[in-house]
């Protein structure tokens, strides 16, 4: 492989960067090639891998910095850069059972995080609904016993009022989670490149 096909296939991996990202990473590429010299291709392209490994880690990188560096923290944008760190997994050149090991994580730590989103969701909504069951039952039976009424109307409010406080406390917890994901997802994808690489050598 030559300078030129190397290159070639490393921006077709990349291809799912945004443009100004995907010219900077070629570019950095090609300077590293140009300042080794036209004798020492071959030697510079066994030092940095193969392109998949190579894009693997850039994926990886971009998603976790554009994450830190992103102040509106939107969930689109967290979900992006979880898939774009998945995908980098994926492209990874691992052995066969890393990458069995790896994509088994993947999955066993996405349902782990869907089921406690879809947890604290549950939990808020019961609290909501059940404080506007409440209220309307306090007007089903206000002709029949007014005391008892005004007990269930009271106490509806008050459990509908904590549901609606609590939809914005919810929707930080959530936010915060898939943050904290996509970090847990980084830091495995370069533990797992590491020992890899370690194992090469």
């Amino acid at each position: 492989m030559d300078r030129a096909s190397y290159l070639k296939q490393l921006r077709g991996k990349l291809r799912r960067l945004p443009a100004h990202e995907l010219d900077a990473a070629l570019a950095y590429y090609e300077e590293y090639f140009e300042e080794a010299g036209e004798e020492n291709e071959h030697q510079v392209i066994s030092q940095l891998g193969s392109p998949s490994h190579v894009a693997s880690q850039i994926l990886a990188d971009f998603a976790l910095k554009d994450l830190e560096t992103s102040s509106a923290k939107s969930t689109k944008k967290n979900m992006s850069a979880i898939w774009l760190i998945i995908l980098a997994i994926l492209s990874a050149p691992l052995s066969l059972p890393l990458l069995a090991t790896a994509i088994a994580l993947i999955f066993s730590f996405g349902a782990v995080i869907i089921s406690l989103i879809f947890a604290i969701v549950a939990t808020v909504m019961s609290i909501f609904v059940g404080g506007v069951v409440a209220i309307i039952s306090g007007f089903l039976i206000l002709t029949e016993h007014w005391p008892t009424a005004l007990l269930f109307m009271g106490v509806g409010l008050i459990v509908t009022g904590l549901g609606v406080l609590l939809f914005p406390v919810v929707a930080r917890v959530i936010k915060k989670t898939v943050v904290v994901s996509v970090e847990t997802l980084g830091r495995l994808f370069h533990k797992m490149t590491k020992k890899r690489k370690k194992g090469d050598f």
